[in-house]
């Protein structure tokens, strides 16, 4: 009302001024806006998946990664027990998104960071800690790694040899090697610890078939052969497996005991009967899945056999593991889409 009573001359100052005003006014705040933003936004270049996120406010990243990755989740799987024979195949984790841990992960990012989704596991009601008298022969079949099961019970000249293919190939395994071997090679124990091999527990003797022995007997055998591989590694074994495949409920039981997981086999390259490296490549390769466990000894076919297989097993996708990294249930997607 005010206005009405001014002089064109005076009414025209009067919204100039108002006009003035307002557009500093919204300058500002875009001014401010834009400070903000360079001060506590996304640094320039930042990306999650395809997706720029340069700029955005703490909220803005939360909205935009939970639009993206909110509903993604891979399902865990339970560990699966087959009573009647007591076997045991381990577990999986599942996995989600984790939003605040990821959205915190974005806005520390460095300028032009490529920045992956942070993980939160996801436990499986059922595990394999839940039997623990169980013994396993494979791994998850949904992880595409076989780990190599070597008993060491007799020779020396072979174990380099292994060793530099396993070298060659990128490919890890699994020595169960027996107390009196230990006790005479430690030099060689070490050597496999220190290329990053895994040493399990085949016995104090390979005379002694478990199921024929006291549990006193037993412990002591497997407790034995321990004491020795932690002195000379300082690996402390926790995988046992039998000679000749023997056991029953008491060996199983004994095992468990002592802290100790009972691995048998999937596969079995038969070395010590001598078959011929074509037959036993055929047997290892005509039966390769998922999970698989590849029982040898250190045989001279046998380095040959692994000479062979190694990088054939390479070029299927699989990956040659210690027993540790084939039963662990943390295995997360290498990609998240």
């Amino acid at each position: 009302m005010f206005v009405v009573f001014l002089s064109p001359k005076k009414k025209y100052a009067f919204l100039l001024v108002i006009v003035l005003i307002a557009g500093a006014l919204f300058f500002r705040d875009s001014y401010t806006g834009y400070f903000k933003r360079q001060a506590y936004g996304v640094k320039p270049g930042v990306v999650i998946g395809e997706k720029g996120l340069e700029g955005l406010t703490r909220e803005e990243v939360e909205a935009a990664v939970t639009a993206a990755f909110g509903s993604w989740r891979i399902k865990p799987v339970d560990a699966q027990f087959d009573p009647q024979f007591d076997i045991v195949i381990p577990e999986l984790w599942g996995y989600e998104i984790d939003i605040p841990e990821t959205v915190a992960k974005v806005m520390s990012a460095a300028k032009n960071e490529q920045v992956d989704p942070v993980l939160k596991p996801l436990r499986p009601e059922i595990t394999m800690q839940d039997y623990p008298g169980a013994f396993i022969e494979k791994g998850n079949p949904r992880k595409k790694k076989v780990a190599l099961m070597i008993n060491v019970a007799w020779g020396t000249e072979h174990i380099l040899p292994m060793l530099e293919i396993f070298a060659a190939g990128d490919a890890q395994a699994t020595f169960f090697v027996v107390g009196k071997w230990a006790q005479k090679n430690k030099d060689l124990l070490q050597e496999i610890n220190n290329r990053g091999h895994l040493i399990a527990n085949h016995g104090f003797s390979d005379a002694v078939v478990f199921t024929e022995i006291s549990v006193e007997e037993m412990e002591n055998s497997l407790r034995e052969v321990n004491e020795i591989v932690q002195t000379a590694t300082g690996q402390v074994p926790c995988y046992f497996t039998p000679h000749k495949g023997a056991y029953n409920e008491l060996v199983l039981e004994t095992v468990a005991r002592q802290d100790m997981r009972m691995l048998m086999w999937s596969i079995d390259t038969v070395d010590w009967m001598k078959p011929g490296l074509q037959k036993m490549k055929e047997r290892v390769l005509g039966n390769l899945h998922p999970g698989a466990i590849i029982l040898a000894h250190p045989t001279a076919d046998t380095v040959d056999l692994f000479a062979e297989i190694v990088p054939i097993i390479n070029s299927k996708g699989f990956k040659l593991v210690t027993m540790a990294e084939l039963l662990n249930p943390d295995e997360p997607p290498a990609v998240i889409k």
